[in-house]
């Protein structure tokens, strides 16, 4: 099949029933102060009426999806479904019972109660969160299932890793395997830029999914259109039609108003009758509108716990309720100023060097005491980087050596002899690339500043994400260096994931 028929059309606001200078009042409005937009794209009836992205972001650029990625698991569940591979009431127990044994865990009576679907609803009776550590089957089935499942909402991100070791058993293939012939190539997702982390166990991750602004859109059309694609029925419209309903109340759930709203198959009610949503951390969304045929795809870093909802709540005041029945007239001004402003937007600059430093700190550290590494990190206020499951380096631990090359407009960071960051002095995000411990995941823009004589600081801004990484260097003793550094969470109670190092120098101009 040739890639152009997986195009989608472009056409005015207009000719979607909302007008230009409208859809540029909700961009504007999305740029409110408790986010920095990525990427942002909305359709109707399968048409693009609107799309920006934040430069140095783009369309091309996969991002994190974080908890979004349970709809791309549960899709696969759905196909599975219809292909008679597995049953929504199958029980959890019996799919598992080899793990079970193996580890001599005592099950429940209501554990063994806990079929597929209760996974797929976030009610598998589970009073608290199973930890996560590499044997998260053994944590799920260790976890006490106190209420009878089926009767009680908990948002349980370790019952979808096990939808996706359910899909490995039942057909052979991990789950961007199983997808790639029947979901991505039908819809026109590459699944060769699309990114799927693996556990350690290698079962494809969840959360582990790196997809386009483009590919979640396109995601979303297949909903909103009843899981047919231009006349494939990829999905059984009775699954989507339960998908997109409320299968699990939640109105007591610890969330923004959003979040209390119901729950279908990993997917949320919204607040506006009629509209649901993909949802991921830190404003992740795919927001889809079957009785209007709107889609909406959103990539952010929102701080939590309020940011989301503000995002949600401009999409539906400054988008959804514009939306008319029929097209509107053209407004050829409108739309060209539209344009215009799609094209430009860009992520404001960091803080740009002003101090100029007469002795350099360029040179080759070891690390001899804490840990420190630049790497993407997932982190929950209070936790440690959950991203660390998905490493396939580092995985318990951080840099053994760095060399620094500090310089009038650049400075280089170059980890462990193999992983090299090039930092702007003027605060300009430039998109750049380089290996990491994600293979797939090489986009980054990084910028660098003197904060006093002794200090430099190194700022990471990973594109494939939300995500940055600060690296301060502190010269207190000559020949040693004083590492703090920052991975931010997006959180308001807890906004930072902070390790402490000491480095002495190798060999350089600081010795």
């Amino acid at each position: 099949m040739e890639k152009n028929e997986f195009q989608l059309e472009r056409i005015s606001p207009e000719c979607a029933g909302i007008s230009s200078g409208q859809v540029e009042t909700c961009i504007r409005r999305l740029m409110h102060g408790r986010t920095n937009m990525n990427g942002f794209m909305a359709a109707r009836n399968g048409k693009v009426f609107a799309e920006t992205w934040w430069h140095p972001y783009g369309p091309r650029l996969v991002h994190s999806n974080h908890s979004f990625g349970k709809s791309y698991t549960a899709t696969a569940i759905g196909i599975a479904l219809k292909e008679k591979k597995l049953s929504l009431e199958e029980r959890m127990v019996d799919l598992f019972s080899g793990e079970i044994a193996e580890r001599g865990i005592h099950v429940t009576d209501f554990m063994r109660r806990v079929t597929i679907r209760h996974v797929l609803t976030m009610s598998s009776g589970h009073e608290k969160h199973p930890p996560v550590t590499q044997d998260w089957i053994g944590d799920y089935f260790r976890t006490p299932v106190v209420y009878e499942p089926g009767t009680r909402f908990l948002y349980n991100s370790s019952g979808s890793f096990l939808l996706g070791a359910v899909l490995l058993k039942k057909t052979g293939e991990n789950l961007k395997e199983y997808l790639t012939p029947r979901l991505f190539e039908k819809i026109g997702i590459d699944g060769e830029r699309f990114v799927w982390l693996k556990f350690g166990n290698g079962i494809d991750a969840e959360p582990g999914t790196f997809a386009t602004t483009e590919d979640n859109l396109r995601l979303a059309m297949l909903y909103c259109n009843m899981g047919n694609w231009r006349g494939e029925q990829i999905l059984d419209p009775d699954f989507v039609k339960d998908a997109l309903s409320v299968q699990t109340p939640n109105p007591d759930a610890p969330e923004q108003r959003d979040g209390r709203c119901g729950y279908g198959y990993q997917l949320w009610a919204c607040s506006r009758p009629g509209v649901y949503r993909f949802d991921g951390g830190q404003g992740q969304y795919g927001i889809i509108w079957p009785k209007k045929g709107v889609v909406v795809s959103i990539h952010e870093g929102a701080m939590m716990p309020y940011g989301p909802q503000e995002t949600l709540d401009t999409v539906y005041e400054c988008l959804l309720d514009h939306v008319q029945d029929d097209p509107i007239p053209e407004d050829e001004k409108a739309w060209e100023k539209l344009r215009k402003m799609q094209d430009r937007m860009a992520v404001p600059a960091d803080e740009a060097n002003a101090l100029r430093i007469g002795e350099d700190f360029s040179g080759t550290y070891r690390i001899v005491e804490g840990e420190a590494d630049p790497w993407m990190s997932v982190a929950p206020p209070g936790g440690e980087d959950f991203f660390r499951l998905f490493r396939t380096g580092y995985r318990n631990g951080g840099m053994q050596e760095f060399e620094l090359r500090t310089g009038e407009h650049e400075c280089v960071l170059t980890v462990d002899k193999k992983f090299v960051f090039t930092a702007s002095m003027d605060g300009v995000w430039r998109r750049r690339e380089t290996e990491t411990v994600f293979p797939g995941l090489c986009a980054y823009c990084a910028t660098a500043r003197f904060l006093n004589a002794d200090t430099l600081e190194i700022e990471l801004h990973w594109l494939n994400s939300w995500a940055e990484t600060r690296i301060r260097f502190e010269r207190r003793q000559q020949g040693r260096l004083y590492l703090t550094t920052m991975k931010l969470r997006l959180n308001e109670e807890d906004n930072w994931l902070v390790r402490h190092a000491r480095a002495e120098i190798l060999s350089g101009a600081a010795d």
